[in-house]
């Protein structure tokens, strides 16, 4: 493992990124946990069969093969198993549990960072592209623009963004809101098994805009049957 993972706990974060930090510490921690076992059945079965086709998909059409792409948020890395042998693939995450899980499930093939997305230890115009699934929902709108002009910072002149976002009107949504709507006001279970979701699109037009007020140019905008209507996916260039 790299630097900073070294370090029995990883690093500790201030400030909002403590809050971030802790959410997702426990949720990549608490993964075998009895009480999130059909859950983790459900989120395995969706990263590995259905999210990692689409991303696939999308991450060999848009870039060049040996290119630098940064995996921003990038989690347990289970979707990145056939880019990591295609790219010079860089994986960041705020959660040190996370990490551990990547750096192990991609058998150490990435560059492994652990640090916030809103303020990246990296050089201006680093990377041919930046890509992560189901990470920008969780902030608010104000914070979503400071990622991506973070993003549109460390990209290259010609880089793309490549981002997986759920809608309000996607499968796995649904299938959340009523597993917690079941769990947490029938069963009365006081469970979380994900991390709240701030900001959900709700029209092209709405991710459009965030896109464009970031400084990207909107370059394609996709929900259907590649990822069996779960997730909208968002192509942005700076130019």
């Amino acid at each position: 493992m790299k630097d900073k993972l070294n370090k029995e706990n990883g690093v500790i974060f201030e400030g909002k990124d403590k809050e971030v930090q802790q959410d997702w510490d426990i949720y990549w921690s608490e993964q075998d946990k009895t009480s999130n076992k059909t859950y983790d059945v459900f989120a395995n079965f969706y990263r590995n069969n259905i999210i990692k086709r689409g991303l696939n998909y999308f991450i060999f059409r848009h870039f060049t093969k040996g290119q630098k792409l940064l995996h921003a948020g990038c989690g347990s890395g289970k979707v990145d198993t056939d880019i990591v042998d295609n790219y010079e693939v860089t994986a960041l995450d705020i959660s040190y549990p996370a990490l551990k899980i990547y750096d192990s499930v991609n058998k150490q093939k990435a560059k492994i960072i652990q640090a916030s997305i809103f303020d990246m230890p990296f050089e201006d115009n680093s990377f041919d592209g930046i890509y992560n699934l189901g990470v920008l929902e969780h902030f608010t709108e104000e914070e979503i623009n400071a990622i991506l002009l973070e993003f549109k910072r460390v990209l290259k002149i010609g880089g793309k963004i490549c981002l997986f976002i759920p809608p309000t009107f996607g499968l796995t949504v649904q299938v959340l809101d009523t597993a917690h709507f079941v769990l947490n006001k029938i069963m009365k279970k006081n469970i979380k098994l994900h991390p709240d979701e701030i900001t959900r699109v709700r029209s092209k037009a709405h991710i459009k805009g965030l896109i464009e007020k970031a400084g990207f140019v909107f370059k394609e905008y996709y929900f259907g049957p590649k990822d069996v209507f779960t997730q909208i996916v968002i192509v942005g260039e700076k130019t």
